[in-house]
């Protein structure tokens, strides 16, 4: 099985904090977009890089993806099925992701009509400071409102993004957000802390010294109250930034923490086919005209060695709570864990960052080493 995803790289207005590839002032380009990306599953439909594969999770995301006009959608889906290996409509996760300011009733029963069955929802934070800072453009009404359009068309998996750790945050604030996003009754909770990546409007406000980021011992109690919290409310943490309701873990992203094959399609996508990564351009009309002219867009490919494959597989399934299983990554890359990274493992036992299990097999973080996973995780790379 595999994962499919689809990049939508429209936005009314970019974020303040945001660095993924998207653009204002599009919208007219939509439709041309679209139907490009029909045109790459075409082309990809032809190619060896999809044998043996099935489809049975699709997300779309951005950018903002609720900016397609409801009919567009429909016909982007239809086609899609039509041209690749997917899953049937009962057996495949379809994620939609949506902005609360451009979430209509028509786009939401659309969406489920083509069969849609979760919605993530970009909240980021639900105080107008957070808003504000933010630069989100939509209000806690916007959320509300859109809530209840998903709750009524009857899609009953509702996903909710979160940045926390933001500049002057205590934890007062950050409560007070979670306990709005409780009122919209979501089944999953992804809650990043905020970053700021190079040239983004935040991180210049960073670097004038005019905003400052929670220091390490707040950010240390920030997440420790979120984590506490959540776990109160019947949110079970799966990964280190993801959180759900029995039952309702995010099947498309499982997928990339496993190192599973993907097909990326779209402007800046990513796809990884059977050890194989290849790069989209990330240029809005390169990536329209390149497929007008009947050629793929890819503009970088690499080639991953089973050495490589098993690192990577490696370190990012260390990303989940239950860990890594070693006798699952040895029969699919002929590599033990255990002896692999033996004199390391263990040091990482011994500081408390990690806990083996030989028996089982099993390999994960422990709670003090998902607090600085990223410095653990960097010694396996």
């Amino acid at each position: 099985m595999a994962g499919l995803y689809i990049h939508i790289p429209f936005c009314k207005k970019r974020c303040s904090y945001c660095s993924f590839i998207s653009y204002e002032h599009k919208a007219h380009l939509i439709r041309r977009y679209l139907d490009a990306i029909k045109k790459e599953a075409r082309i990809v439909s032809n190619l060896d890089l999809l044998d043996g594969l099935t489809f049975d999770t699709l997300y779309i995301g951005g950018g903002t993806p609720s900016l397609i006009p409801p009919r567009q959608l429909a016909k982007l889906m239809d086609y899609l099925f039509s041209v690749l290996p997917m899953a049937t409509n009962r057996q495949i996760e379809m994620t939609l992701e949506c902005n609360p300011e451009s979430v209509t009733r028509d786009l939401i029963e659309t969406a489920k009509d083509v069969g849609v069955n979760r919605i993530s929802l970009g909240v980021q934070d639900l105080t107008k400071e957070g808003l504000t800072l933010l630069g989100r453009i939509h209000s806690t009404d916007h959320v509300n409102k859109a809530a209840e359009i998903v709750r009524s068309a009857g899609i009953g998996n509702l996903s909710v993004d979160l940045i926390y750790c933001l500049p002057g945050q205590d934890p007062d604030w950050l409560i007070k957000t979670l306990n709005r996003i409780l009122t919209l009754t979501p089944s999953h909770i992804s809650a990043y802390e905020l970053s700021l990546e190079p040239d983004t409007p935040l991180w210049r406000l960073h670097k004038k010294k005019r905003i400052k980021l929670p220091d390490d011992e707040l950010r240390y109690l920030l997440t420790k109250r979120l984590e506490d919290y959540l776990g109160s409310q019947g949110f079970f943490q799966y990964e280190i930034s993801n959180f759900a309701k029995t039952g309702f873990q995010c099947r498309h992203n499982k997928n990339y923490w496993r190192c599973g094959d993907y097909l990326g399609l779209g402007c800046s996508a990513v796809s990884y086919l059977h050890g194989k990564r290849d790069f989209n351009t990330k240029k809005l009309e390169t990536y329209i005209k390149m497929l007008d002219n009947g050629k793929r867009p890819v503009v970088e490919s690499e080639h991953l060695e089973e050495e490589k494959r098993f690192r990577e597989a490696f370190v990012i399934g260390l990303r989940m709570t239950q860990g890594i299983n070693a006798k699952e990554l040895e029969k699919r890359f002929g590599v033990d864990p255990f002896y692999y990274y033996s004199s390391l493992l263990e040091k990482m036992k011994r500081n408390g960052v990690m806990k083996l299990d030989k028996a089982s097999g099993t390999i994960r973080l422990t709670e003090r080493g998902r607090d600085v996973s990223n410095f653990v995780l960097g010694y396996f790379v």
